[in-house]
């Protein structure tokens, strides 16, 4: 008889050895309200700092349409986040050489416009955003910096090195103005976990790292209105309302392995074997 079998046995006769699988947590990292939609801050000689800053969108004013001398049509009043759809299969997470968690979330943004004449409209990001060069009247409702999507189409990587952890913000493209997708990213390094793991159990095959998200909350700040030019020469153009948005978020990232745990005890249902009365279900 094991030394588990022996104490149920000391605790009370009724019970017995209960053998629950389970995914058994090692160490732990939690990221407070981290800013995962932003874009990178450059300075005065177009090089990007690793700082980040709110995303900055100008979304067209309703009934702005693009001419030569646009009707300023009615500017951006308010604007809210409806929902967060994630990917399927999202948030990834994998560990990087035994040195790194990296996390990954792949998300849309759908926020609710409200315009100063009453008209609502909904955005869904980053598909219906371009860069201004780039304008396509089926899918365009707002456009971002050329840091951001460049006047050729291609998203560009965003960027937070100045301080641990790591994190990049890219635009997921299937090609010019086909944009389904955010990729956020941060790459955890195991110091920052609460507990330091031992080298036997980092090199375990079975080792793998769980994500949860918790605390969705966004900053929205609606600014001025700015006319925007669509092409070089500066012969097409439309009003547009600078809104700066930012999307915070807890992310939990656990580390650990399923694991057989031992208890003391009994099932609540046994079955219809052992039921006098059995349900209709048996």
């Amino acid at each position: 008889m094991s030394e588990i079998d022996s104490k149920c046995k000391e605790i009370i006769i009724d019970l017995e050895k209960v053998d629950v699988f389970a995914k058994r947590v090692l160490a732990k990292s939690v990221l407070k309200n981290t800013q995962i939609l932003f874009q990178e801050a450059y300075d005065e000689n177009s090089m990007g700092t690793g700082e980040k800053l709110p995303f900055r969108l100008l979304i067209i004013n309703h009934n702005s349409v693009p001419s030569s001398v646009p009707e300023f049509g009615a500017a951006v009043r308010c604007i809210k986040v409806y929902k967060r759809p994630i990917a399927e299969g999202y948030p990834e997470n994998i560990i990087v050489c035994s040195g790194k968690s990296r996390v990954t979330i792949r998300y849309q943004l759908i926020l609710v416009v409200e315009y100063e004449d009453g008209f609502v409209d909904i955005l869904t990001l980053p598909t219906n955003l371009s860069n201004p060069f780039q304008y396509n009247s089926l899918t365009t409702k707002a456009f971002v910096d050329s840091t951001v999507i460049s006047a050729t189409g291609m998203p560009v990587f965003q960027r937070q090195n100045v301080v641990l952890p790591h994190e990049t913000l890219r635009i997921v493209s299937n090609g010019v103005n086909d944009y389904p997708w955010f990729d956020y990213s941060v790459n955890i390094p195991l110091s920052l976990f609460d507990k330091q793991l031992k080298p036997h159990q980092l090199d375990n095959q079975n080792l793998e790292s769980f994500v949860l998200l918790r605390c969705l909350n966004a900053d929205i700040d609606v600014t001025d209105s700015q006319l925007v030019s669509l092409n070089e020469e500066g012969s097409l153009l439309v009003w547009t309302t600078e809104v700066s948005v930012s999307l915070f978020e807890d992310i939990i990232d656990k580390l650990g392995m399923d694991s057989d745990i031992i208890i003391c005890g009994a099932p609540e249902f046994h079955g219809c074997d052992d039921c006098p009365k059995p349900p209709s279900c048996c």
